[in-house]
């Protein structure tokens, strides 16, 4: 590996110009903005480094482009499946950045770039992995596939018809990710799934329009008390959620995976502190991370109605609208839940609410006792020359259960980005250190899987 990493170090200038070159094409999949040309962007440097690219539009409303790409190497008897995302999250609010969100900037050993992060920075650096062995050592010691998203920022809704129809293609013994952020104490994490997401809508109009508190408040019932009734049947009087069944199958940490959570290096009080907390919501006995990787969550992202600026504004609301993510583990089905919450809606006569679903992804899990985790830790542990730390689970979600679950590949998750990357907020950044080591540590991750 020694001579693969001088390769990177003497490249690395270049390495982070090409970078910059990505991350300047927009590609907001939300707002249907720039996705056809990053994919024809990427596809190209992916060419060029010997990938042999395909974009593959994957169907439905709008049609989004998958980047696919694949390299073989005479003898190699495994096969690597990378995923990864090329579409980024809209940039707003733009008052908020230091830096023009798509014009790449330097500051404080760091790249500032809406995608630098999340997920370009990182899913390039398994491209310029490859560059940089098929430079030294003129073939890989596996077969690699890449698998890029254009749409993992508004829950993949066109990936698992697709994987599902083209399984074959897809087919591997292992995949890796590199997305997210590292533990805030700065050593790299080595994670085994995630949880999964069901995010809902609810929308609720009484009047035509707006109103004047004072003429109409009395008899113009205001849609906001309705939407607060239904919301308080929500939860019981010790916070857990009261839809039937919610619960149902949730399977606790294994032996194992109490020890890895054990091990996670966690300072409550200066975590509160960060947070400006004085205390967590946490159930009796349990700790941070058992309810972060093994319990569903219940969180109102947002409520809408009326006026929320400054000073006054004395008006009855006609319409409320209110957004729901509920945060899934493993034996929870988002299409399940939906349904329950659906029926709890009727069963308390809250059925004249409309309810829509925007996002859905199944939780992820593979053993943290699997073999590939030998391998993969070995690797972080060469390229970022520190002991990584184990998570059974992470918080947020993603599409791995269409990998794990249905083409039954193990897969796990090693973040580049740092504790502070600020994904999905103004001011997202890359520490280019990271990017180098990410790079070196992808490259390790082939040779040492490659090996089992």
């Amino acid at each position: 590996m020694e001579k693969i990493y001088k390769e990177i170090d003497r490249n690395s200038e270049r390495y982070m110009q090409e970078l910059f070159t990505l991350l300047r094409q927009p590609s907001i999949s939300s707002q249907g903005i720039g996705l056809s040309e990053c994919a024809t962007l990427l596809a190209g440097m992916m060419e060029d480094v010997g990938i042999r690219t395909e974009i593959l539009p994957m169907g439905g409303a709008n049609n989004p482009p998958l980047v696919y790409g694949e390299i073989t190497s005479t003898g190699a008897e495994k096969t690597l499946l990378i995923y990864g995302h090329y579409d980024v999250q809209p940039p707003e609010p733009l008052e908020a950045w230091d830096s023009p969100p798509f014009e790449p900037t330097i500051r404080d050993g760091r790249i500032f770039c809406r995608g630098s992060a999340d997920n370009k920075g990182q899913l390039f650096a398994h491209v310029k992995a490859v560059e940089a062995i098929l430079k030294t050592e003129g073939a890989l010691p596996m077969n690699i596939k890449f698998l890029f998203d254009p749409e993992e920022e508004m829950g993949s809704p066109s990936l698992d018809a697709f994987i599902m129809a083209n399984a074959d293609r897809f087919a591997a013994d292992f995949a890796y990710n590199a997305d997210g952020a590292m533990d805030s104490s700065g050593r790299p994490i080595l994670s085994f799934g995630n949880r999964g997401s069901c995010y809902v809508e609810i929308n609720y109009r009484e009047a035509n329009r707006d109103l004047h508190s004072g003429q109409f408040g009395g008899p113009v019932p205001n849609p906001n008390w309705r939407v607060i009734d239904f919301l308080g049947t929500l939860r019981d009087d010790k916070g857990r959620v009261a839809i039937e069944g919610f619960y149902d199958g949730i399977v606790p940490p294994t032996p194992a995976e109490k020890a890895a959570i054990e091990n996670i290096p966690f300072d409550e009080k200066a975590t509160l502190k960060y947070l400006g907390l004085k205390s967590f919501d946490l159930p009796e006995g349990m700790s941070f991370w058992e309810k972060i990787m093994f319990q569903p969550t219940f969180n109102i992202c947002g409520f809408s109605s009326g006026y929320g600026g400054e000073g006054t504004k004395t008006v009855l609301p006609c319409k409320t609208r209110v957004k729901i993510d509920m945060r899934l583990v493993k034996n929870q089905d988002p299409a399940d839940i939906y349904d329950k919450f659906k029926r709890h809606m009727e069963k308390h006569g809250y059925d004249d609410l409309e309810l829509k679903t925007t996002t859905a992804y199944r939780p992820a899990k593979t053993p943290i006792d699997h073999p590939m985790s030998v391998a993969v830790v070995k690797a972080v542990r060469a390229s970022f020359q520190d002991e990584p730390i184990i998570y059974p689970v992470t918080g947020g979600s993603n599409p791995s259960s269409i990998i794990c679950d249905f083409l039954k590949i193990p897969i796990v998750k090693v973040p580049y980005g740092s504790h502070d990357e600020c994904n999905h907020a103004p001011n997202e950044n890359m520490v280019i250190d990271l990017f180098y080591k990410g790079i070196k540590c992808s490259a390790t991750v082939f040779y040492e899987l490659a090996g089992i």
